[in-house]
C-alpha cells in the first residue's frame, strides 16, 4: 500500500509542478513545451483516475447513500468539475495550438485564448482546494516516507529527497539559462502580419490585449513559476484545510 502511495505521491507532484510550469508558455522553450506537456497532463489525469479508480467505482456507486459524508460528496464534485476544466483546458488548447495541432487553429481567435485562460485560472484554483481536502492524506504518506516506525526521522530518504530537490533546482536554473522561448512563435498572426506590411503600430485594442497578456504572465523563470503559483495554493490550502478540520471535528462531537 505505501509503494503504491508513493507511486501516487510523485504522479500528483509530477502533475502539479508540470501545470504551473504551464501557466507560463514561455517558460523553457515556448509553445513546445507549452502544447507537448499539456497533452502529457493529459494522459497523466487518466492515470491518476486510474490509480484512484476503487474510490470512483464505489462513490459513483454510493454518491445518495446517506452513509456517505458531505465531504465524500463535496469531493467527488470537485474531482468531477476538475475533469470538466481540465478537458476543456486541452479542448481549447488544441483549438489554438500554433506547433503540435496548427492545422486546427483557424487564424487568431482571441475569444478560445481568453477561454483557455480563464479554465486555466479556474483548475489552478480547484486542484487547490482539492490538495486541501487531501492534505492529511499527504502528509501521512510524506510521514511514512521520511520517518521509521518508531518515529525517527529516516536519514537516508531525507538525503535522498534533498539531493533530488538540488537536482531539480540546478536543472531548473540551466534550462532558465541556456533554453529561451521562440518570441515570434508567441506573437499572434496578426501582429506578424503588421511587421511584414512594415506598419509601425497596431490598433490600440490588439496592444492592450498583448499587454494584459504578458503583464499577467510575468516571469518565465521556471523556479519563479512554481514558487508563485505554489504560493497560490497555499494561500488556498491553509484556510480550506482548516474549515474541513473544524467541520471534522463538529461532526465526531455531534455523534
Amino acid at each position: 500500500m505505501l509503494k503504491r502511495n508513493i507511486v501516487k505521491i510523485i504522479l500528483d507532484v509530477s502533475l502539479a509542478i508540470t501545470f504551473v510550469l504551464l501557466m507560463n508558455p514561455r517558460v523553457f522553450n515556448g509553445l513546445p513545451f507549452h502544447e507537448v506537456a499539456g497533452l502529457v497532463i493529459g494522459v497523466a489525469v487518466l492515470v491518476h483516475i486510474g490509480l484512484n479508480y476503487k474510490w470512483v467505482v464505489n462513490t459513483v456507486k454510493n454518491i445518495f447513500n446517506r452513509s456517505f459524508s458531505g465531504k465524500v460528496r463535496f469531493s467527488f464534485l470537485l474531482n468531477v468539475l476538475l475533469l470538466l476544466s481540465m478537458t476543456a483546458i486541452i479542448v481549447t488548447g488544441i483549438l489554438i495550438s500554433k506547433v503540435v495541432f496548427p492545422h486546427f487553429s483557424g487564424g487568431e481567435n482571441h475569444d478560445l485564448r481568453e477561454l483557455h485562460d480563464i479554465f486555466s485560472k479556474v483548475t489552478l484554483a480547484l486542484i487547490g482546494v482539492h490538495i486541501a481536502l487531501h492534505w492529511q492524506w499527504i502528509i501521512g504518506v510524506f510521514r511514512k516516507m521520511f520517518k521509521t516506525k518508531d518515529g525517527h526521522w529516516h536519514k537516508k530518504s531525507l538525503a535522498a529527497a534533498a539531493f533530488l530537490i538540488v537536482i531539480f533546482a540546478g536543472t531548473m536554473q540551466w534550462l532558465a539559462v541556456n533554453v529561451k522561448p521562440n518570441e515570434e512563435a508567441l506573437k499572434p498572426k496578426f501582429e506578424h502580419k503588421v511587421a511584414q506590411d512594415g506598419e509601425t503600430k497596431a490598433p490600440s485594442e490588439f496592444r492592450e490585449r498583448e499587454f494584459r497578456h504578458k503583464e499577467h504572465h510575468g516571469s518565465s523563470h521556471p523556479l519563479l513559476v512554481i514558487f508563485s503559483h505554489f504560493t497560490f495554493w497555499a494561500v488556498v490550502i491553509v484556510p480550506v484545510y482548516y474549515m474541513e478540520k473544524r467541520m471534522r471535528k463538529k461532526r465526531k462531537l455531534s455523534v
